[in-house]
């Protein structure tokens, strides 16, 4: 079979002409996942291509253009230096998340706590937490048989499935067998709102919409966490939200609207933008 050279800025180029931000990355990942090298064997190396790859190339190129998410295209992406499957029909974790990691992880230090982790998704953050906190039980919980399957997925790649439970759950719908059962709630909710998903991106809608759309507002996630997490957090317990841009105040007025939580307190992700507020349940 006759092989070809192909070159980082050759796929680049077509990528950047077709209007793809950050074409050379796209590139590299897009190269990377087919070959099987690294990004540096990218540049070092000529690199030959079959005719069979040559055409699943097209392929991928043809997808990205039309705007569909490189995550998907691959069917991986990276999260807290885990490798993490995703799939149609299932959000794409995203970087600042990590932030809400670092926030519960920081919060638990040594201490044994049991986690549920709501909307779980991929599972990107209870793997995370699994794989950092040995000495906790995590629980995810969603509503699509999609995510879950593929949470269950990515908890096996991680090597972590005989340490995370996963139920279907509407929000905080889960088991009355938890009832003030968790230490900590944590949770990355939906919060575009309704106005905002008509401007959505050809490569966002893509994505599930209902990973998005938090309402009206924005905020019909955090109001009904704010509801009914005190049935379900042990006294004193936290809870752990990930919250949209510019949302402090509002955020705030729901938490501590509710009457039930106190010692609420915000922290900045990498941009310096506050992204994730944490709530101690009243004892």
């Amino acid at each position: 079979m006759l092989n070809k050279t192909i070159t980082v800025s050759q796929v680049a180029s077509r990528l950047g002409v077709s209007g793809i931000s950050s074409p050379v990355i796209n590139a590299e990942i897009m190269l990377s996942h087919l070959l099987g090298l690294r990004a540096v064997d990218l540049y070092t190396n000529k690199i030959s291509i079959s005719l069979e790859d040559s055409e699943l190339l097209e392929q991928m190129i043809t997808r990205r253009i039309n705007g569909e998410p490189l995550q998907y295209i691959t069917g991986k992406t990276n999260f807290y230096g885990n490798d993490i499957v995703v799939r149609e029909g299932v959000f794409i974790p995203r970087p600042e998340t990590e932030i809400l990691v670092d926030t519960v992880i920081a919060y638990v230090k040594t201490n044994e706590s049991l986690i549920l982790d709501v909307c779980t998704g991929s599972g990107n953050i209870a793997i995370s937490l699994t794989k950092s906190l040995t000495h906790c039980k995590i629980i995810g919980s969603d509503i699509s048989e999609t995510a879950l399957k593929v949470a269950e997925e990515n908890a096996r790649l991680n090597r972590v499935f005989d340490r995370i439970t996963f139920i279907k759950a509407d929000l905080l719908s889960v088991p009355g067998v938890y009832r003030k059962a968790f230490d900590i709630i944590v949770c990355n909710p939906p919060y575009v709102r309704c106005s905002d998903t008509e401007n959505f991106s050809n490569e966002l809608r893509r994505e599930p919409i209902k990973a998005f759309y938090g309402g009206t507002d924005g905020m019909d996630f955090y109001k009904r966490i704010a509801e009914d997490a005190p049935g379900f957090l042990k006294d004193n317990g936290l809870i752990a939200l990930e919250i949209p841009d510019n949302s402090r105040l509002e955020v705030e007025d729901i938490i501590m609207g509710s009457e039930n939580f106190s010692d609420t307190r915000f922290f900045n992700d990498l941009n310096n933008i506050e992204r994730v507020v944490t709530a101690r349940l009243k004892g």
